[in-house]
């Protein structure tokens, strides 16, 4: 089952920013066994250094709230840190939207399929509204 432990800040008025975290510098997926309960998940992400607000389950993958505040994103390497093609280590890429492109319907669906970061088409559902 995949994991996927993501952020959502939208402090600031125009903008988005959207936080994944992904290994082998980002061309993989965090896999744990279809077997672990949300109980151990959060222990695992915990003991990681992430703090969870909410685990949502959906068809092929786990998603996994992190906490934008708690975190502290320099004890981890951000994709830009990193080469994706020869780098091994697990980071967050961060991607910064316009709040007014994203709430349009069309431009929302798009980015998903475009992204490359998720397996499905808005996986987050309403939790990305």
């Amino acid at each position: 089952m995949i994991l996927i432990p993501f952020f959502w800040n939208t402090t600031d008025p125009d903008w988005i920013e959207f936080g994944v975290f992904l290994c082998s510098a980002g061309r993989q997926f965090w896999s744990v066994a279809d077997t672990d309960t949300d109980s151990e998940l959060r222990g695992m992400l915990s003991e990681n250094g992430f703090p969870t607000l909410e685990i949502k389950h959906k068809t092929d993958c786990i998603f996994a709230e992190i906490d934008r505040q708690a975190i502290k994103l320099s004890n981890f390497y951000l994709w830009s840190e990193v080469d994706p093609k020869v780098g091994e280590e697990d980071v967050w890429r961060i991607y910064r939207i316009p709040k007014a492109l994203w709430s349009d319907p069309v431009f929302k669906e798009h980015w998903w399929r475009t992204s490359g970061i998720l397996p499905l088409s808005s996986p987050l559902g309403d939790m990305t509204e």
